[in-house]
C-alpha cells in the first residue's frame, strides 16, 4: 500500500528532524558544542573566527588561537552572546562598529592580545558589560570616551599594558565600577599623571592588587617608585602649571572682560553726560 505525506506538513517535519539532530551537527568542525548555548573553540590554532555558530549561542570560547580580527558584523548575527572569551589571540585593533548589536554582552575578555589603542565609543553598543578584561595588551592610548555608556561595568582590567598616563575621565565615566587593575604599566609620574594619582588615592579600595603594586617613573630620574611612596605634596608644583591652551583661554577671557569694561564705562559716561545736559535745560 502506498503512503502519501501531506506537503503542508513538510516544514514541521524538517524542523523536528533538525531539533532531533545531535548538537554537534551545528558546530564548526574545530569546535565542541558543550550544550545548546555554549561553543568551545579554544586552542585550535584558528586564524579566524570559525563560522557558522548556532545563532542562539550565548557563551563563546575562542581563547588561545591566532585570530587577528573580530568580524565587523559578528554581533549582528550572534546578538544573544552574553560571554565572549577572546583571550590570547592576535588582535591588533578593534574597528569602529565591531560591537554593534552586542547589547546582551556582559563578560568580554580581550586580554593577552596586541591591542595598542582604544578609540572613543568603541564599546558604546555593549552597554550591558559587567566585566571587561584588557590586561596584557600593548595599549598606549585610551581615549577619554572609550568606555562611554558602560554604566553597568563593575570590573575593568587595564593591567600590564604600555600606559604612561590615563585621563581620569575614562574612569569617572564608569558609575558602577567596583574593581580596577592598573598595575604593570610604565606610568610616568609627571604633572599629567597627577589627576590620576589623586583618583587612585581616593579610590584605593577599588584596586584589586592594592596601591602597593603600582609603580611609576620619575621624569628626571632613572628609577621607578611605588605610588605609596608619593603624596599630594609630590605634585604640588603641578597645581599651578598651565598648558598653552589654558594660557590662551585666560588671555582671551581677560581681553573680553577688558573690552566689556571699556564699553560699559563709555555707555555709563554717555548716559551721565546726557543726564547732565537735560538737567541744565
Amino acid at each position: 500500500m502506498r503512503l502519501c505525506f501531506p506537503l503542508c506538513l513538510l516544514p514541521s517535519f524538517l524542523f523536528s528532524c533538525l531539533v532531533l539532530l545531535p548538537q554537534g551537527q551545528f558546530c564548526p568542525s574545530a569546535c565542541v558544542c558543550v550544550d545548546y548555548h555554549t561553543v568551545d573553540c579554544r586552542d585550535q590554532g584558528l586564524p579566524s573566527v570559525p563560522n557558522p555558530f548556532p545563532l542562539d549561542v550565548r557563551k563563546l570560547l575562542v581563547a588561545d588561537n591566532n585570530i587577528q580580527t573580530i568580524p565587523a558584523d559578528f554581533f549582528i548575527f550572534y546578538g544573544d552572546l552574553i560571554y565572549l572569551d577572546f583571550r590570547n589571540n592576535s588582535l591588533t585593533t578593534l574597528e569602529e562598529g565591531t560591537f554593534s548589536g552586542s547589547n546582551k554582552l556582559a563578560f568580554l575578555d580581550l586580554s593577552y592580545n596586541n591591542l595598542t589603542q582604544l578609540d572613543a565609543g568603541i564599546f558604546k553598543s555593549a552597554g550591558k558589560l559587567i566585566r571587561l578584561s584588557l590586561g596584557n595588551n600593548n595599549l598606549a592610548d585610551v581615549d577619554e570616551a572609550a568606555f562611554e555608556t558602560l554604566d553597568s561595568l563593575q570590573v575593568l582590567e587595564l593591567n600590564d599594558n604600555n600606559l604612561q598616563s590615563l585621563n581620569v575621565a575614562v574612569l569617572d565615566a564608569l558609575p558602577s565600577l567596583r574593581t580596577v587593575r592598573l598595575e604593570g604599566n610604565p606610568w610616568l609620574c609627571d604633572c599629567e599623571f597627577a589627576n590620576l594619582f589623586f583618583w587612585i588615592q581616593e579610590n584605593a579600595s577599588k584596586l584589586q592588587k592594592g596601591l602597593n603594586e603600582i609603580q611609576c617613573s620619575l621624569p628626571m630620574e632613572n628609577r621607578r617608585i611605588f605610588l605609596h611612596e608619593l603624596s599630594e605634596a609630590s605634585f604640588s608644583e603641578c597645581k599651578f602649571s598651565l598648558s598653552l591652551t589654558d594660557l590662551f583661554i585666560i588671555i582671551f577671557s581677560g581681553v573680553v572682560v577688558s573690552i566689556a569694561a571699556i564699553i560699559s564705562s563709555f555707555f555709563l559716561a554717555t548716559v551721565v553726560q546726557c543726564f547732565q545736559r537735560d538737567k541744565k535745560v
